[in-house]
């Protein structure tokens, strides 16, 4: 998968930053499959065997597909569910897939649900390795943010007329902070309108669509940035 989920794609939602498998995104993991996959169907809780983990091995990629409702939750925590009304469409929401981090000496994996709900699971060795951001003709870095290579200059969204490109970090992030805690309670009780920001091709000048940031911005990125973001270097007036 190319994005470093926390939790199963299924519980993510059709948030706007790019998915994993949409496009190659330079900055993401780029898997290698080390096994063919095992599949099994089970009633209720139960644990899917492997085998031994294949020399190289990092991660483990989930695919679980409910066969009846319920909630199924994964060993590290992170879970989804099913509805009835997800298991009778025929556009797959009744699958999520998902990648755990191997642990030392797993060969397993382990799905609680309730004693009733029934479930299919496909699973399969990988190995994942985080990609370089790439860097366009104006020495732009561009791609996803990472605890390894921080927060590129033009950061991989999916725009609202569905094309794949890039927001600047600045667009993104930047804004107006919060001037008084009185501020910020006002901006939290009253929701700010989403902003239109530009998305462009890598090269940063191509504009291919619009994305919606959350607010007025003002966020922290999650991981430095090599480029100064406003909100994180506000100016003072000096009319004050």
């Amino acid at each position: 998968m190319g994005s470093d989920p926390t939790v199963p794609d299924c519980s993510v939602g059709k948030a706007g930053a790019a998915a994993a498998g949409l496009f190659q995104i330079p900055g993401g993991q780029e898997v290698t499959p080390l096994a063919s996959p095992v599949t099994e169907s089970y009633t209720g809780t139960a644990t899917l065997e492997l085998g031994d983990p294949p020399e190289g091995a990092t991660d483990i990629e989930l695919k679980l597909t409910a066969l009846t409702p319920g909630w199924f939750k994964f060993q590290d925590g992170a879970s989804c569910g099913f509805t009835a009304t997800d298991i009778d469409t025929e556009a797959g929401y009744a699958s999520c897939r998902y990648t755990v981090s191997l642990e030392p000496r797993q060969d397993s994996i382990t799905i609680n649900t309730e004693p009733h709900s029934r479930w299919q699971l496909t699973a399969k060795y990988v190995k994942q390795e985080r990609t370089e951001p790439g860097v366009n003709a104006k020495g732009e870095t561009y791609g996803m943010e990472s605890p390894e290579h921080g927060v590129p200059d033009l950061i991989a969204v999916m725009a609202t007329n569905g094309s794949s490109g890039y927001a600047y970090a600045k667009d993104l992030y930047g804004g107006p902070m919060p001037t008084s805690p009185e501020d910020a309670v006002t901006n939290f009780s009253n929701p700010i309108p989403l902003r239109e920001i530009p998305v462009f091709l890598s090269d940063g000048e191509t504009q291919v669509g619009t994305f919606k940031a959350a607010g007025s911005g003002g966020g922290i990125p999650s991981y430095p940035s090599r480029s100064p973001i406003p909100s994180q270097n506000p100016t003072v007036d000096p009319a004050g």
